[in-house]
This record gives structure tokens, C-alpha cells and sequence, in this order.
């Protein structure tokens, strides 16, 4: 199993002079040629550029920075000062939602909040340049995939100074999570968890019921085609969404009792795993899944009501159902996930400063009101269903006005992070490698164990 929400990670050992900076030409430089390899792979593949990277260590450090200066590896901060701090995150897009967020964090007295508007797929790439070039915003959110990556380049700033005794005492376990190498570098945004829901309207025009394991989802995701025209079911599925598609993926991988690695050692290939991915392409091959939209696609479509049933996280739903009188709130229905296994993967998201800013302090400043009680409790109304890293709930009223809310909560219990336990840094390399693999079982029709054997393979050799 996976490790449970609130366990502490294992504290990973690195030493101070191996932490690379993102800065390709300081990478290049101070790194060893395995780690050159290792971290440079990433950044070529972020960006769409998987070729022998072998090739590019070797051609020293005057090829990596041609290549950084044609990929667009320059920026500046955005905050030189004057009581302005640049704040990052992909949720300020959402509609309505996004609105309600930034009200929440801009209420702050001292200093003026600019938001950084990122989408999604693009974000952890996006900052990785600008960071990786010594700017970037001063304030970012980091979801749990990428905490270990930017904190073990050294571009997280130390918080444990941020807060005083009474403010850590009203923190959650959540936060042990945004703590590398023993020092904290997020406090705790929000916690999403997942569920399968549906719109209640179009299965009632089906004529099919909840799902309530994967045959059933497969079956009723037909009907809900056959009888109306629309998807019976959408979720993620493209490797140009790579980030976010992992922390969904995993909700398969847990649920089939599977697990990326145990004691130390990767576990792609496990017969858990090869289950999942098995039912993930009866899925996507049964003519009833949204095949080729991306989540803003089929987002929108749920919303617009032609969309049967979606497995996604909490805040997607509260985003699509808020102000929807196509939709409303009311009109949703929720289950835990139709799996074997009551197990599902979790949304960490993480609020840090990054170590470039040129107003750390300010920006402290702000991360310590933002964690009083009267800021969480604003941000509780925003956020909804999440789990915060303070206990603030949401107001009353709405979890009466959306009934779904306490399955999500619900499914806290049983979920775990998408971060690959003894390999947490390696986790963006290895993903890669899986979701890759696990792509052409879909779309090529490869055998879902070989796929997995190769990917196995592969991740071994990123250690």
C-alpha cells in the first residue's frame, strides 16, 4: 500500500554540496555525469524533447545553454520590490472558483498581490524555466509531485522560521509533507481527494445505475452512449498532460491494491499494476469514453451537461457545478471508486517562496497571515471539499448545497500521494517512463505487461 495521508516520508539524506540549481549552466557545472544525465533528461522532456541526453553532457556545457536560450529560459521575477508579490498557480483560471480564491489570498493588508496565471499541463514546465533562471514568482503553489524536485535543486526557501509556536500548533499532519531533508519548504494548500460522480439526469435517461466496480463502470458508461450520444465517462488519459494524468493514473494503480514501488525497490511490473492498466484500456477501448479531449475538454462538456460519469477530484467538480444551472450541484451524483481495493491517490498541493524571489521577507510575511485562523477559514470557503493543513471546514451551508462532499471527504481515509516512495526526486523521470508505456498500451494496443515490463526497465536505469 501506498503511504497513508499524514504518515511522514522517510527523510531523504542529500548531501549539501550534490544539490543541483535548476540554472542549467550551474547544473551542468557542479554535477556528477550520472546526475547530469538524470536532471538534464527532465528538463529535455518537459519540454518535448526525449533524445539521447547522453549526446548533450557530452557536448558540454555550451550545447545545454544554446539549447536553454531556444526554449525560452529567461525571465525575471516579476518582483523587484515595492510591496508587490507575484503569485503562481493554475487555479486562479478556474471559473468562479479561481475568483473566490484570490479574494481569499489578496486580502492581505501589507503588500500588493499580482497573480502568475499558468494552466495546468504547463505549469511545473513553466516555472522550471523561469526558476531554472533565477527568476520566477515569489510566491507559487507546488503541487506533492514537484515539491521533491524543486526542493532538491535548492529552490524552495526554508519556512521554518515563518510561523510561531501557536501558529504550528493549529497545523495538520498534512504539512509533514512538504518537509524535505527535515526542513519545511510548503505548508499545506490543500489536500483533493477523489471519487467517480456523475450527472444524475443523464443516467436516469439511460436507465443505468451507479457503478459500483469496473465491469459495471464499462457496461454503464455503454449504455449512457448508446442511449443518449454523449461519452458515458471521461478522465485523463494523454501524456501532454503528463503532471496532473499521473496523480489520476494512480487512482487505478491504488485502487487494483498496486503500488510504484515497496522496500526500497520499484514495483511497475507488479501483477496489481498490470490489473489496472488493464482495466484502464477496456476502458478507453469500449467506445464510451471521451477519447482524445483533455480535461479542460471534457470539464467543459460535463458542465454543459453531455458528459455521464467522470472520475476526477474535488475541486474539478466544485468548479464545474458552481453557478451551473445546466449541472447544478444538486444534480451530481458521488460514490468512492468503482475499484477493488479502497485505496485512491490524492491532489497535494503545497504554498512555498522560491529561493530567487527578491522579497522573501514580504512574501514570509504573507504566508504567516495567510496561516491565522480568519485567512484559513477564508480560504476553507474557497477551497470546499479540500482537506487544509489547518482543521478550518467549510461553511455548513455548503456542504448542504453540494451533497457530494462527503464522499470526497470520505475517501481521505484511504489516500495516498502519486510521490514514488525512495525515489521522490526520480519521480518526474519515472513517470515519464510509465506513462509513456502505459499510452501506447492505449493507443497502440500494446500488451499491457510487456508495456509495464519496458517501463520497469527503463525506470531502473533512472535510479
Amino acid at each position: 500500500m501506498p503511504r497513508q495521508p499524514g504518515a511522514p516520508r522517510p527523510p531523504l539524506q542529500v548531501r549539501k554540496c550534490e544539490r543541483p540549481v535548476l540554472t542549467i549552466r550551474l547544473l551542468v557545472a557542479t554535477l556528477s555525469p550520472h546526475r547530469q544525465m538524470n536532471y538534464l533528461r527532465t528538463w529535455f522532456v518537459d519540454r518535448g524533447f526525449l533524445m539521447n541526453v547522453r549526446r548533450y553532457v557530452a557536448a558540454g556545457t555550451a550545447m545545454v545553454l544554446a539549447a536553454a536560450l531556444t526554449t525560452g529560459c529567461g525571465g525575471d521575477s516579476g518582483a523587484d520590490g515595492g510591496g508587490e508579490l507575484v503569485f503562481a498557480n493554475w487555479q486562479w483560471l478556474e471559473p468562479g472558483r479561481g475568483e473566490q480564491l484570490w479574494t481569499a489570498v489578496s486580502g492581505y493588508p501589507d503588500a500588493t498581490l499580482k497573480q502568475q496565471a499558468i494552466a495546468r499541463k504547463d505549469y511545473e514546465s513553466t516555472l522550471k524555466t523561469q526558476i531554472g533562471a533565477r527568476g520566477g514568482p515569489d510566491i507559487l503553489i507546488i503541487p506533492d509531485t514537484f515539491l521533491p524536485e524543486l526542493a532538491d535543486a535548492g529552490a524552495l526557501e526554508p519556512l521554518d522560521d515563518v510561523l510561531d509556536d501557536a501558529g504550528k500548533s493549529a497545523l495538520n499532519a498534512t504539512n509533514e509533507a512538504g518537509k524535505y531533508d527535515g526542513k519545511q519548504v510548503g505548508y499545506a494548500w490543500e489536500i483533493v481527494n477523489y471519487a467517480l460522480f456523475w450527472n444524475t439526469s443523464i443516467l436516469d435517461q439511460a436507465g443505468v445505475q451507479p457503478p459500483t466496480d469496473m465491469p459495471g463502470l464499462v457496461a454503464a458508461a455503454k449504455e449512457i452512449k448508446a442511449k443518449t450520444g454523449n461519452p458515458g465517462f471521461a478522465v485523463r488519459h494523454q501524456i501532454n498532460e503528463e503532471a496532473p494524468w499521473w496523480i489520476d493514473f494512480s487512482n487505478w494503480t491504488y485502487g487494483f491494491g498496486g503500488a510504484w514501488s515497496k522496500g526500497g525497490q520499484l514495483t511497475i511490473d507488479s501483477p496489481e499494476n498490470i490489473a489496472a492498466v488493464t482495466a484502464f484500456r477496456d476502458m478507453y477501448a469500449s467506445g464510451a469514453m471521451a477519447v482524445g479531449d483533455d480535461a479542460s475538454t471534457f470539464r467543459s462538456k460535463f458542465k454543459a451537461g453531455n458528459v455521464g460519469m467522470m472520475i476526477d477530484n474535488s475541486s474539478a467538480l466544485a468548479t464545474m457545478v458552481t453557478g451551473n444551472d445546466k449541472v447544478p450541484s444538486t444534480g451530481v451524483g458521488a460514490s468512492a471508486l468503482p475499484f477493488p481495493v479502497k485505496a485512491s491517490s490524492q491532489a497535494g498541493f503545497f504554498v512555498g517562496i522560491n529561493t530567487f524571489s527578491k522579497n522573501k521577507a514580504a512574501a514570509k510575511d504573507w504566508l504567516r497571515w495567510f496561516y491565522t485562523a480568519p485567512a484559513q477559514q477564508q480560504a476553507a470557503a474557497a477551497l470546499g471539499a479540500s482537506v487544509l493543513g489547518t482543521d478550518a471546514k467549510p461553511p455548513a451551508e455548503f456542504v448542504t448545497a453540494n451533497p457530494w462532499v462527503p464522499t470526497f471527504q470520505a475517501q481521505a481515509a484511504t489516500s495516498a500521494d502519486a510521490v514514488i516512495d525512495g525515489f521522490e526526486t526520480a519521480t518526474p523521470l519515472i513517470r515519464h517512463a510509465v506513462l509513456t508505456e502505459v499510452e501506447k498500451v492505449l493507443v497502440d494496443g500494446d500488451d499491457p505487461a510487456t508495456a509495464l515490463g519496458r517501463a520497469q526497465e527503463a525506470a531502473e536505469k533512472l535510479r
